[in-house]
C-alpha cells in the first residue's frame, strides 16, 4: 500500500460487518437509516454510503443540501434524508435532487408545498417532533397540525415521522421512555385522523442495542456502523468492529542528551539520553493539542509517548527504548500494530471528549485510503 504523511485506513469490510451486525440486533423487518452526516464521521461519506447501501440499508441520512447533494452527484440515487433544519436556499435544490427533508414547522411545509408545485413534483417529507431534547423538531400538538398540513397538499406527501433520543446512552432509560412513550403518542394522534405514515424511527445507535422498543420499523444509526459507541463498557458488548486506523510515517530522527527540551515552551525535558522521532501529524490534521505529553503511539508496535506540544504540523514521541526504529516506519496513532491497540474511545477520554469529536475533526490533509 502506498503511504502518505498521514492517512487514514477505512476499513469497508468492517463497515459491511458492522452492518451485518446491526441487522442481527433488529432483525429482518426493520428498515435501516445509515446516518453518514459530517463526511460519515469523518470515514468519507461516498464509499460508506456507497457500502451499506450495498449491505442493507434502505436510506442514508446527511446534515445538510450540500452533504445531500455530494451523494447524489456521486450516483447515488437511493433515498436520501437530511436531518437537519433547512434554510430558505436550501429548498429548490432539495426538491430538484429528490432529497427527503425533515421539516419542523408549518412555515416550512408551506414554502415546500409552493417549491414542489413549481417543479411540479410529488416530493416525500419526514416530520421531526421535540421529545425532550429542546433543538430541533415540532411539539407534539404541532406535529399534529404539519401532518394535516402535508396530507392536505396535492404536491407533498408524508413519508415519515422522527424523533431523536437525547439519553440514550446513559444507564438510566426512564427519560429515553418518556420519549418514545411522547412519540408513540403523536403517531396514534395522526393516524386517528386517517394519515398513514410509512416510516417512524427513532433508535440511534444506543436505542438499536438498549432499547428495542425504540425501533419502530426503522432504525438510524450512526456512531455504530463505524465501529465505535459512546459507552465504553457497552461497546465491548455490541460485537462492533472499528472501521477506521490513522496512522503516519517517521519523517526524522534525532539523538538528544538528557536535559533537551522538546517542543514549544520546553513542556517537556528528555529524561535521559533517547532518541526523539518528529511525525508530520499535528492538530490541523485532526490530533488534538490536549494530546500534548497525553498519549501514545505505536511504533514497530510498541507504545511510544509524544513527549511536547503537539503542533499544528507536528508531533514529536520517544522511540529510545524501541531498538531498529528509522526513517519511514509507520506510526499507528489510531488502531492495532503487533500486540497493542490505541483506540478512538481512549483517545477521547484523554482530552475530555466523545469518540465522534476524534474522527469527525480529521483533517483535509488526512488521506483516506478503503480497503477491503
Amino acid at each position: 500500500m502506498k503511504k502518505y504523511r498521514v492517512w487514514a485506513e477505512v476499513s469497508l469490510q468492517k463497515t459491511a460487518e458492522n452492518m451485518r451486525r446491526i441487522r442481527n440486533v433488529i432483525g429482518p423487518n426493520v428498515r435501516i437509516c445509515v446516518v453518514v452526516k459530517a463526511d460519515a464521521y469523518g470515514h468519507g461519506a461516498v464509499p460508506i454510503a456507497k457500502t451499506v447501501l450495498e449491505n442493507g440499508a434502505y436510506m442514508v441520512a446527511v446534515g445538510d443540501s450540500n452533504e445531500a447533494i455530494e451523494l447524489r452527484e456521486a450516483g447515488i440515487l437511493s433515498p436520501v434524508i437530511i436531518l437537519g433544519a433547512l434554510i430558505e436556499e436550501e429548498i429548490g435544490w432539495l426538491v430538484s435532487y429528490d432529497i427527503i427533508p425533515t421539516v419542523h414547522s408549518l412555515e416550512i411545509v408551506k414554502r415546500l408545498d409552493e417549491e414542489a408545485k413549481r417543479q411540479n413534483k410529488k416530493h416525500a417529507v419526514h416530520i421531526k417532533v421535540d421529545t425532550g431534547m429542546s433543538r430541533l423538531g415540532a411539539s407534539p400538538q404541532r406535529a399534529v397540525e404539519i401532518a394535516k398540513m402535508i396530507s392536505a397538499s396535492e404536491h407533498l406527501v408524508l413519508e415519515g415521522i422522527s424523533t431523536h433520543l437525547s439519553s440514550g446512552a446513559l444507564q438510566d432509560q426512564e427519560f429515553s421512555n418518556k420519549q418514545i412513550e411522547i412519540f408513540s403518542g403523536v403517531v396514534d394522534e395522526i393516524q386517528r385522523q386517517g394519515i398513514q405514515i410509512p416510516f417512524c424511527h427513532v433508535a440511534n445507535s444506543a436505542g438499536i442495542f438498549k432499547l428495542p422498543h425504540s425501533y419502530f420499523n426503522m432504525v438510524r444509526p450512526g456512531i455504530a456502523v463505524y465501529g465505535l459507541y459512546p459507552d465504553k463498557k457497552k461497546s465491548e458488548e455490541t460485537g462492533l468492529a472499528p472501521v477506521l486506523a490513522l496512522k503516519t510515517q517517521i519523517t526524522f530522527l534525532k539523538g538528544v542528551p538528557e536535559g533537551t527540551p522538546v517542543g514549544y515552551n520546553r513542556t517537556y525535558t528528555a529524561k535521559r539520553n533517547t532518541w526523539i522521532a518528529t511525525l508530520p501529524v499535528g492538530y490541523n490534521d485532526g490530533y488534538p493539542h490536549r494530546l500534548s505529553n497525553n498519549a501514545e503511539v505505536l511504533v514497530r508496535g510498541q507504545l511510544a509517548p509524544v513527549v511536547g506540544t503537539v503542533t499544528m504540523d507536528y508531533t514529536t514521541v520517544d522511540v529510545g527504548h524501541i531498538e531498529g526504529v528509522d526513517v519511514g516506519d509507520d506510526v499507528v496513532l489510531i488502531g492495532r500494530q503487533g500486540d497493542n491497540e490505541i483506540s478512538v474511545m481512549q483517545l477521547a477520554e484523554r482530552v475530555g471528549t466523545i469518540p465522534y469529536e476524534i474522527t469527525c475533526h480529521l483533517g483535509k490533509r488526512v488521506k483516506r485510503v478503503y480497503v477491503q
